[in-house]
């Protein structure tokens, strides 16, 4: 009874335009359990002072790259545009819409060991959280190796150090570096072009064998930044449905077919001075 009147509570709060709260939390948290057949558990100890009291934290079974792609399929249309990372996609990180607004979600290696997948969900920093408290000390940046197009990311073993990059910060809360991923004011301006990072060497597009590498990057990145509003942090190196529909909305605001598919024209376009800013995309 206690839970079924949160959640009516969170459904009136949202019409009436109110942030997300706890009941959002854990209903986003039963909704990704459910699809990767997860587990809703404790947050590791070593998060307690990270984020706000209300996080919810889901155990899965699979490593992080598939558990993305799970959810991807799944749950398109409750994400926010492309995934990030900031630690070489050691970790991703994105937006999951609930009935009151837009949840922090962020896939990660179990610093426990327990599972393979730590997913963990936070309350955006407009809420406000418990009182302030320090922030741990910032993971060591993987080293990556560089193969053709394919940047491979070792990952540390699962009883490692804690995951120190963490959802966006509250009002009250101190949190570990990755803090910079927080929901900026509507019209915030988009980062000022610049030149494409290497030539144009492929067409970039959906296909079964998904593509990876720092070409695909480069063009989530600068998705990122032209985006509205705008979220900084990095893309994940991999485009799949996801990519191709913000590359669509932004082919359309730029006034070129909306294809979904980057190819030397949308390229040039993307990466010009030209390049018009967009809203972010409403998936399907």
């Amino acid at each position: 009874m206690k839970r079924a009147a949160a959640l009516a509570l969170a459904v009136c709060a949202a019409a009436a335009g109110a942030a997300p709260g706890g009941a959002d939390l854990e209903a986003a948290a039963l909704k990704t359990a459910q699809v990767l057949g997860g587990v809703l558990r404790t947050c590791p100890a070593s998060f307690v002072q990270i984020g706000s009291p209300e996080k919810q934290c889901v155990g899965v079974g699979e490593g992080v790259e598939a558990a993305r792609v799970r959810l991807n399929a799944a749950m398109a249309d409750g994400l926010y545009g492309v995934w990030r990372s900031r630690d070489g996609q050691r970790s991703v990180y994105n937006w999951l819409k609930t009935a009151g607004g837009h949840v922090y979600l962020r896939l990660q290696p179990d610093p426990d060991g327990r599972a393979q997948t730590l997913v963990y969900l936070d309350l955006p920093p407009e809420q406000p959280h418990a009182a302030p408290v320090a922030s741990p000390a910032p993971e060591p940046k993987a080293e990556t190796t560089q193969i053709g197009n394919v940047t491979l990311t070792p990952v540390a073993p699962a009883g490692g150090a804690p995951e120190t990059s963490a959802p966006p910060s509250g009002p009250a809360t101190t949190l570990p570096a990755d803090t910079s991923s927080s929901v900026p004011a509507e019209g915030a301006t988009p980062a000022a072009p610049a030149p494409p990072p290497m030539p144009f060497g492929r067409t970039l597009k959906v296909q079964n064998a998904r593509l990876n590498g720092p070409d695909v990057l480069a063009v989530q990145n600068r998705l990122i930044a032209l985006m509205r509003p705008q979220r900084p942090g990095q893309g994940d190196g991999w485009y799949g449905p996801i990519t191709a529909q913000t590359v669509r909305v932004f082919q359309a605001a730029n006034g070129l077919p909306a294809t979904g598919v980057v190819d030397r024209d949308t390229w040039n376009r993307l990466f010009s001075e030209a390049a018009q800013g967009f809203d972010a995309p409403v998936l399907p």
